[in-house]
């Protein structure tokens, strides 16, 4: 609630449910993928807070968002959310890692059995574990990703472009487990600068512009969203591109 990182975004407060695919539309620079970040406690937020179940969570780093079961799928995958020269079953496995050990040794038969599942589910090809990811292409490294997440069984998933740079098919592929995940009961945050990806596979979206919202909205247009971006452009003045504080 009112979540504010000073010149990023201010006093952001919404609400997220079980279930439910929450879209995230604005334009570059509105503050959407800094705070998916923030809830993921990649970065610090100056102020507000994050309530999960009605009770404040304490979310300072990656490692808490996860014990308190969030999950994210960066904008960037080559970046940020994977370990290109690794395989696709160290990927995969790597924020769970310590399921499979005992005594600081690593069950690979366990381990393996596992990876081999999620491949099948997920039908990433090639459908081998020791694959090194930087071979696969853009949607079978997507889908590895996804796969990492889905691992630690997340209450709230959120997805940052999650189609950029893919097929026709591993897009549809990709849009089918985001929707399973909601089905299972997983709150997922989408955010996409495709606006027909957001309007197609999304329950309500949250319209972003200068770092605040403008709205959230269940049945929203394309004419909507940018009417009400361009309209907020207009009463701050086109080029401005950092929140000024009252």
């Amino acid at each position: 609630m009112n979540l504010t990182s000073k010149g990023v975004f201010k006093d952001v407060s919404f609400k997220l449910y079980e279930g439910e695919i929450l879209g995230i539309a604005g334009l570059v620079g509105s503050g959407r993928s800094e705070l998916a970040r923030a809830i993921f406690g990649v970065d610090r937020y100056d102020s507000g807070e994050i309530r999960i179940d009605g009770a404040a969570a304490d979310i300072s780093s990656v490692e808490d968002a996860m014990a308190r079961g969030i999950g994210l799928l960066p904008e960037s995958r080559h970046l940020e959310g994977l370990v290109l020269k690794h395989s696709v079953g160290q990927n995969m496995t790597l924020p769970i890692l310590e399921e499979f050990s005992i005594a600081g040794l690593v069950d690979r038969k366990k381990c393996n059995g596992v990876v081999r599942e999620k491949i099948r589910q997920l039908d990433i090809k090639p459908g081998e574990p020791a694959k090194i990811v930087n071979d696969l292409s853009g949607g079978n490294q997507q889908k590895v990703m996804m796969a990492k997440w889905m691992l630690t069984e997340p209450r709230i998933l959120i997805v940052d472009e999650p189609t950029a740079g893919v097929d026709i098919r591993a897009k549809s592929e990709i849009h089918r487990l985001i929707k399973r995940l909601a089905q299972s009961g997983v709150a997922v945050i989408m955010i996409s600068s495709e606006m027909p990806e957001l309007l197609a596979h999304s329950d309500r979206i949250m319209i972003m512009n200068r770092g605040r919202i403008l709205g959230i909205f269940e049945g929203a247009t394309q004419e909507m969203i940018m009417s009400l971006i361009m309209d907020d452009m207009m009463r701050n003045g086109k080029s401005a591109e950092h929140i000024k504080d009252n």
